[in-house]
């Protein structure tokens, strides 16, 4: 099974532009995504998928390999053109403002994604109030069989009192197999609650494709905008302490 790690990143960004090339303590955010992935695949099985030239020029001055998809709608539909170019039976999703996301994390979306080659699927975690009440932190709810009721960037569910009891948050590692980014990119445009939310799984439920969730660490940080990079430093921090 021919298992491909695909980092979209693009420089356009409207919440924080030129964000992959942004350094944390002193190394490229793409370039810390690449090094954690690095520690679970060959790097002849990790591309960064791209429409900007500084990216690639960037990649091919670290020996990344990249692959410039043009524009794309959204971070799943750059991994639907780049499965145009780069044959695989699965294409892994860690995204490129993850420069912290944890290696079990990836390495248990992968098994799950042999076991499951037909499952979209990604990761989800436990949030805190905190999380749960910040927008730019994505929230999921499921059923009993983990299979994705709804995303959004609100505070769900609440109870009846509007209240925060228990939510999880979603860790955006996917799985995808070529026909289901097929059926996704041709979707673009119909999904009405995708636009609203701003949040690109949706439109998988909008046309009745089943997406999946799976317990991860999630002890990542993603960063969409500049305060979460005074976080993912303090995370950094603490890391390297516990190495010492």
């Amino acid at each position: 099974m021919k298992q491909i790690i695909v980092i979209p990143a693009r420089m356009g960004g409207s919440r924080l532009p030129g964000k992959p090339l942004i350094e944390i303590k002193g190394i490229p955010m793409i370039e810390r995504v690449w090094n954690q992935c690095k520690k679970v695949k060959n790097k002849d099985q990790i591309y960064v998928a791209t429409e900007d030239i500084e990216i690639e020029e960037f990649c091919l001055s670290k020996g990344i390999q990249s692959v410039n998809t043009g524009p794309a709608a959204t971070a799943i539909d750059r991994i639907k053109l780049f499965s145009d170019k780069v044959e695989a039976d699965s294409y892994i999703n860690v995204q490129g403002d993850e420069p912290i996301v944890n290696t079990k994390d990836i390495e248990k979306i992968l098994n799950y994604n042999k076991k499951y080659p037909n499952r979209i699927i990604f990761g989800k975690a436990e949030a805190n109030k905190d999380e749960f009440n910040d927008y730019s932190k994505a929230k999921v709810v499921c059923n009993k069989k983990n299979k994705l009721l709804y995303c959004s960037r609100a505070g769900i569910p609440l109870n009846n009192r509007g209240v925060y009891t228990k939510a999880f948050r979603a860790i955006w590692i996917y799985a995808f197999n070529k026909q289901s980014l097929d059926n996704y990119y041709e979707a673009y445009g119909k999904s009405m609650i995708e636009e609203i939310e701003d949040t690109e799984i949706l439109r998988f439920l909008e046309i009745d494709i089943p997406v999946y969730c799976i317990d991860l660490i999630g002890d990542s940080w993603a960063v969409d905008e500049r305060k979460d990079l005074l976080e993912v430093e303090r995370r950094l921090i603490k890391i390297e302490k516990n190495k010492l």
